[in-house]
């Protein structure tokens, strides 16, 4: 159990679209929520990288995930992790998203929709 669940706080309109303002921040926790909300930085990072460049994670090159998993790593996850969305691990290079990310599935219902049509 995330140390986050029991005392989650919820999400405010505004801190939502602040964190899924930034397209790189939104590809994450969508790829995330793929990964049932847990991954390792790498696979995230190659996983990001694909979604920023609409192409298969296999076609994203190493140069691109490093580069993808520093950002994620100095600037990304760190403020997900402030506002209580993920629990980042640096020493294990673990990701997880905490209960607090489920406010965010009604913004990435209507991304999703949006996308969709």
């Amino acid at each position: 159990m995330s140390k986050h669940d029991a005392s989650a706080e919820s999400l405010t309109t505004d801190q939502a679209f602040d964190l899924l303002g930034d397209s790189t921040r939104r590809r994450a926790v969508a790829a995330l929520r793929e990964f049932d909300g847990s991954a390792t930085l790498d696979r995230l990072a190659e996983a990001t990288a694909a979604r920023v460049e609409d192409v298969d994670p296999s076609a994203v090159t190493a140069d691109r995930r490093e580069r993808t998993a520093t950002m994620l790593h100095h600037n990304h996850l760190p403020r997900l992790e402030d506002a209580d969305v993920v629990e980042y691990d640096p020493a294990e290079s673990r990701v997880e998203l905490t209960e607090v990310a489920t406010d965010l599935e009604p913004y990435f219902e209507v991304i999703d929709g949006a996308y969709s049509e």
